[in-house]
């Protein structure tokens, strides 16, 4: 990933706040030294073999459709000499409206102007519409944090689609998202915006009910990808993607779970309920929203799964929650000097004064923080499903470079903490 592009300062108007003053920004540079315009920064190049492919899908209009982002592997051989045809990482001005109510409450105008100005010439290098490769790939369903969206997590995504997955980013419609939409008779969009915890509501009992609209959601979404592979759906949105080249192509024998915070509890939960998928990944997983159901839920989670930690967000109550997982399948590992947002795409878009605003500020760098997370992913995977011994063995070998930053075991001895703004 480092190398691939160069990196500029720019500064800002005096005027603007200090938290963009000291942007980066990436360009769009081909192998050939060619720049693109269209796009001003980008998201980490994944490093696996396959180049990534990206697409929206929703099946079925309704809040109780599906709308998902799939990254997969393409049949392109090119990435970097097609860099005007990235996806791009901006989802609109409803999106940032509902993150501003979440991360700048008080100043939300101000919030989506600098936003907007920032992020809309973002790109996530992965083609966007291009055909699927002729091959069948495993799948693997996300669930997005607290205020986040179907597009944020395009780092982690993509590295695993490079690798042979097709991963399905399911955008969360309980109000837990930034924003999401669906379609009316007319085909016009109706956004659901975040909801933030009313006056007079109690946060977990709000959480708790989302988490449950949630679960079922990313239930869903693998029954969505079921359909897909059987030939039986069509894209409720206008695409030049044609869902029926995955038919035959989605390997559904061994689904794997994974999400982040509010998503990594989500993903805890889905594979409580949910015994179809086979393994599971928790990222950082907030265990708030199911406090008083953790003696029902985690002895539930019976399939093999990691739980990635960053140093910074544990709690001591958080830890205590986790302890009740089952230890006979689970691996607790921490990465060391690392905040809760170096497992989203957040580092990767701001300069380091806009990382230490949004909470994004981490000791270890955010490309190393980023390595290590995906590689441990990776490495979890090759352990359980067949025909990953390579890549198994290629990633050992990199964890063990790094195994100074890695903790394995429930690790509550943090030097420091940050609050997280996801």
């Amino acid at each position: 990933m480092t190398g691939i592009y160069t990196v500029q300062l720019r500064r800002g108007p005096r005027r603007l706040p200090v938290i963009i003053l000291q942007t980066s920004v990436r360009s769009v540079t081909a192998m050939a030294g060619k720049s693109y315009s269209k796009f001003s920064n980008h998201t980490p190049i994944p490093q696996g073999p396959h180049v990534v492919g990206c697409t929206d899908i929703m099946v079925g209009r309704t809040r109780e459709g599906t709308l998902m982002r799939l990254y997969y592997p393409s049949k392109d051989m090119d990435l970097m000499n097609q860099a005007d045809k990235w996806t791009p990482w901006f989802l609109g001005d409803e999106y940032t409206r509902g993150l501003a109510s979440f991360i700048a409450p008080s100043i939300p105008s101000l919030f989506s102007m600098l936003f907007n100005w920032q992020m809309r010439y973002v790109a996530i290098p992965a083609l966007w519409d291009t055909a699927m490769a002729e091959k069948k790939f495993p799948v693997v369903v996300f669930s997005h944090g607290l205020s986040a969206n179907r597009s944020i997590y395009s780092t982690v995504c993509t590295e695993l689609a490079s690798h042979g997955f097709v991963v399905a980013a399911v955008e969360h419609r309980d109000r837990s998202a930034c924003a999401t939409f669906t379609l009316s008779e007319e085909g016009e969009k109706e956004y659901i915006l975040f909801k933030p915890t009313p006056v007079d509501v109690k946060e977990y009992n709000l959480r708790n009910e989302q988490i449950k609209i949630r679960v079922e959601e990313s239930i869903r979404a693998l029954d969505v990808l079921e359909k897909i592979n059987n030939g039986t759906v069509k894209n409720d949105l206008l695409s030049d993607f044609d869902l029926k080249q995955l038919c035959g192509r989605l390997d559904l024998a061994q689904p794997i779970m994974t999400g982040h915070s509010f998503g990594g509890v989500t993903a805890l939960s889905t594979l409580a309920k949910d015994k179809r998928f086979r393994l599971g990944m928790a990222l950082d997983p907030w265990m708030f929203p199911i406090k008083d159901e953790m003696d029902s839920v985690c002895p539930a989670v019976t399939q093999p799964l990691i739980c990635i930690s960053t140093e910074a967000f544990q709690s001591d109550a958080n830890l205590r929650a986790m302890s009740k997982l089952t230890t006979e399948s689970t691996v607790f590992v921490t990465i060391k000097g690392t905040v809760h947002q170096n497992q989203c795409d957040t580092p990767f878009l701001v300069g380091h004064i806009g990382r230490v605003f949004a909470g994004a500020s981490s000791p270890l760098d955010p490309q190393t923080a980023m390595d290590i997370n995906n590689r441990l992913m990776l490495n979890f995977i090759a352990m359980h499903l067949g025909g990953k011994l390579e890549l198994q063995n290629k990633y050992e070998i990199f964890l063990e470079n790094w195994q100074g930053s890695i903790v394995y075991g429930l690790y509550g001895n943090r030097k420091y903490k940050l609050n997280s703004k996801l």
